[in-house]
């Protein structure tokens, strides 16, 4: 149930960051705050002749203002066309490499961005899965140009890596932290930047279980768990210089503060304690929207930040290596390596609980108000295949600020439903994805791991990931291609996978499009990949057939095949009957095969 409140919390955060942005657009958009600035023409030059467009009836033209008025087809007037034209300075938004180091860069006055982060081993450790998580969400504001503040909100809970005493130790890590920064020195003036962040946090951590001792505990055996709130906190100093237009060095000194002691059972210390550290890093602009991001942090003492199995305290250096890519200006996407686990300013420096190990870390930033990528608008019969298909997703993408809703349901009793929200024309959220399978017959299978970890009788799996869209017709490509990667996991056996699949949808004919997307699965139990095939129909306006197949590129393949026919009330919603022998419309459920067919029913809203 956390997960549910915790997806529900980032849906109504972001809901409330797109109001909030668009208040502020409107906000800025009046004659107080706009500077005008009239430009003298020439009166020798002739009078350029006013350029008419035609819209063609297209309402997607005069919606979102932030998505459409800055889009490169509608804002090709030159210069001498625009007698009054109010601008905004874009400054960088890549604010730290780690929250330990941040950079010397700031949002503009009121402006704000937020970032769904998540660090993860490579595997599970002794406790297995795909890999121990920690998750934050992240939200700055220019309170001035020279002024941020930034909120961290982030979670662990699994077992620690490796075996304590012989034994899986549970822990626990919340934290809740309130930075600030501001600029001391401005590069612009001088020949380097300088910067003062401050961090206070409140954090929550626990250890044991009713089967497991506590890491805190160092006197006795006794099973139970410890749980401790503290005020922590952090202080830094980055120091920056631009080398040319294309590279940045960075320093940071700093320090940390943490407990050293915790409990009553401790003998000596038993915690990380304060650390000063001295990190550094360079950001290089390796293409106009691509940059790579480097860092190596040294902690100095007097604390720690890292144990071992045998609960021995010491420091290691935090390294991170990683690109970072802005999609378009809306949306920026990184993808780093690390052996820093923590992911607030106060932990970013501690490895992961029990080991020092690399991982794997991906962010999403998304800029309210940042431009989007223009698109054309779909056609009539492209629209009522934007709801995807059963079995097989394909590459569509509805456009920014849209919701899109699937409910399922079949005749052995699998119930799903999924929400996604696009935060850009080319970028869409799965906030929520969940469902559970029921009844499944998968006698003679090989795969009856995968069946009794992910499908048992008591599952419930929880979901959430992302859709980018990379190409379309929609801005003159030859096909749709989008790469979609899914993560949750199975409440009753607490086990996760990774689901990935990358896209292609043609359009074949005015009746007929084709799909074909590869897929992959990965986790603790077994990994393997995989591919589905469909196509999309049309026998009237609103009477499609849909055809699927998906296979596994395995030893024992499971090859299942899924017939649905879609009724469309409206370009928005529509009715799939659909009769299949997959284990059911969930990721994993995509790959395995139910030894019998049932008779199912999925309907599609976007509003």
């Amino acid at each position: 149930m956390r997960l549910v409140f915790y997806l529900f919390l980032i849906s109504q955060l972001f809901n409330f960051i797109g109001v909030f942005a668009e208040k502020l657009r409107e906000d800025t958009s009046g004659l107080n705050t706009i500077n005008w600035k009239k430009i003298e023409e020439n009166k020798s030059k002739p009078i350029k002749k006013i350029i008419w467009r035609s819209y063609k009836n297209d309402e997607a033209y005069f919606g979102n203002k932030n998505k459409e008025d800055s889009i490169s087809g509608t804002t090709d007037l030159s210069n001498e066309e625009r007698i009054y034209k109010p601008t905004k300075i874009s400054r960088s938004s890549i604010t730290e490499i780690e929250p330990f180091l941040p950079l010397n860069n700031f949002l503009d006055h009121e402006d704000l961005q937020s970032s769904i982060r998540w660090k993860s081993s490579f595997d599970g450790g002794i406790g297995g899965g795909t890999g121990q998580q920690n998750t934050s969400f992240v939200f700055d504001y220019g309170i001035s140009d020279s002024s941020l503040i930034s909120l961290y909100v982030t979670g662990a809970d699994d077992d620690l890596y490796n075996l304590v005493e012989g034994q899986k130790i549970n822990y626990y890590w919340q934290s809740y932290a309130l930075s600030f920064k501001k600029k001391l020195i401005d590069e612009e003036v001088f020949d380097f930047g300088l910067s003062l962040v401050s961090t206070l946090e409140y954090w929550r951590h626990a250890s044991g279980s009713e089967t497991s001792k506590s890491i805190y505990n160092q006197r006795d055996s006794s099973h139970g768990k410890d749980k401790f709130e503290n005020l922590v906190g952090a202080l830094s100093f980055p120091i920056s210089k631009n080398l040319n237009e294309n590279f940045t060095a960075l320093i940071v000194p700093g320090i940390t503060f943490l407990p050293e002691n915790l409990g009553s059972k401790g003998i000596g210390k038993n915690s990380y304690g304060n650390n000063f550290y001295i990190g550094s890093g360079i950001v290089f602009d390796m293409a106009e929207d691509l940059n790579l991001l480097l860092s190596y942090t040294i902690p100095l003492g007097p604390g720690n930040n890292y144990f071992d199995s045998n609960l021995n305290y010491s420091r290691k250096p935090i390294y991170s290596f990683g690109l970072g890519w802005d999609v378009n200006p809306k949306i920026g996407i990184e993808g780093k390596i690390t052996n820093s686990y923590g992911a607030s300013p106060s932990t970013g420096i501690l490895t992961i609980p029990s080991d020092n190990l690399p991982l794997y870390s991906a962010n999403l930033t998304y800029r309210p108000n940042g431009e989007d990528t223009y698109l054309n608008t779909l056609n009539e019969r492209d629209r009522l295949i934007s709801n995807g298909g059963i079995t097989v997703n394909n590459a569509l993408m509805p456009r920014a600020g849209n919701s899109q809703i699937n409910i399922s349901s079949d005749s052995k009793g699998n119930l799903f439903g999924s929400y996604y929200y696009s935060l850009s024309n080319l970028f869409q959220l799965e906030l929520l994805n969940i469902g559970s399978f029921n009844d499944l017959n998968f006698r003679g299978s090989k795969n009856s791991d995968l069946y009794s970890t992910y499908l048992d009788e008591n599952n419930l799996n929880f979901r959430l990931g992302g859709k980018l869209l990379i190409f379309s017709p929609q801005k003159n490509d030859l096909c749709w291609l989008a790469s979609r990667v899914s993560v949750g996991r199975n409440g009753d056996t607490n086990q996760g996978y990774l689901f990935t699949e990358f896209m292609n949808t043609f359009r074949l004919r005015n009746w007929l499009s084709f799909n074909i997307s590869p897929k992959y699965f990965f986790s603790g139990v077994e990994s393997f990949g995989g591919i589905g095939f469909s196509s999309y129909i049309n026998l009237s306006d609103n009477l499609m057939l849909i055809p699927e197949i998906n296979t596994s590129i395995k030893n024992d393949s499971d090859l299942n095949s899924t017939l649905a026919i879609r009724y469309s009330f409206s370009p928005e919603k529509s009715l799939d009957l659909y009769y299949s022998n997959a284990a059911g419309v969930q990721d994993i459920g995509h790959l395995l095969k139910d030894n019998e067919y049932r008779f199912g029913i999925k309907l599609n809203f976007l509003y």
